[in-house]
């Protein structure tokens, strides 16, 4: 009778799956992580921007009231800015509220870019809100030093909602209570329309510049239909 085969003791190791650890998986996870976030963040600013526009459409036209193309508001400062005041000078127009957690941000840090180019260094920017119950005098102020306003040409005006829709429908704008469009309106010297572009955007941003130098650099007609030059604006 044959000897059994010697059993071979088992090899150190040997027929064990190495076991993986959760290191190799962590890249993924992180990946993941910061993908859900991205498209939050994305979708965050979608829904925003849908707000504004929704909200900057719903206002029927016709129960607006007629346009105004000369206007009075009340400045941050308490002082009254009068659009008449303007003639012979060259402005923008924007609306916004101090509260908008989206778009008004992007298209104020544009207008304190702009604001501070010294080739624009004449041009007056005067951002209008769109909630004047929660845009007090006091709140207008301390949203301007947020920005760094330079107070002789970049000003934060309010009035009475419906008033402030007149004024907007006069520049061919529709907004209501904190829904607005993010135009920013050129009007020359002589107090017409130039352009409207989205003050949100870079590209458009730089279309506004060269309009408003092309702005600038236009002279401004005598008028004398009362026997005085246009009133000048106080520096």
């Amino acid at each position: 009778m044959s000897a059994d085969p010697q059993v071979q003791p088992p090899q150190p190791g040997a027929g064990v799956e190495p076991s993986r650890g959760t290191g190799s998986l962590l890249p993924w996870v992180l990946c993941v992580i910061v993908l859900i976030g991205m498209l939050y963040g994305a979708y965050t600013l979608w829904k925003v921007k849908r707000f504004e526009v929704a909200k900057s459409e719903a206002i029927p036209q016709n129960v607006i009231g007629p346009p105004l193309k000369e206007f009075e508001l009340t400045e941050r400062s308490g002082k009254p800015f009068r659009s008449v005041d303007m003639r012979g000078h060259v402005w923008v127009a924007t609306y916004f509220f101090t509260t908008c957690p989206g778009q008004c941000l992007r298209l104020n840090a544009n207008i304190q870019v702009l604001s501070k180019m010294p080739d624009l260094k004449e041009v007056t920017w005067l951002s209008i809100t769109c909630d004047p119950d929660t845009d007090t005098i006091e709140a207008l102020q301390k949203y301007a030093d947020r920005w760094q306003a330079d107070p002789q040409h970049w000003l934060f005006c309010r009035a009475e909602l419906p008033y402030i829709q007149r004024v907007a429908k006069g520049m061919n704008v529709y907004l209501s209570m904190k829904g607005h469009q993010d135009f920013a309106i050129v009007i020359d010297k002589q107090g017409k329309i130039r352009g409207m572009f989205d003050g949100t955007s870079e590209s458009q941003c730089k279309r506004l510049k060269n309009v408003l130098l092309e702005c600038l650099a236009e002279k401004f007609p005598v008028e004398n239909v009362a026997g005085e030059a246009p009133k000048e604006k106080s520096s």
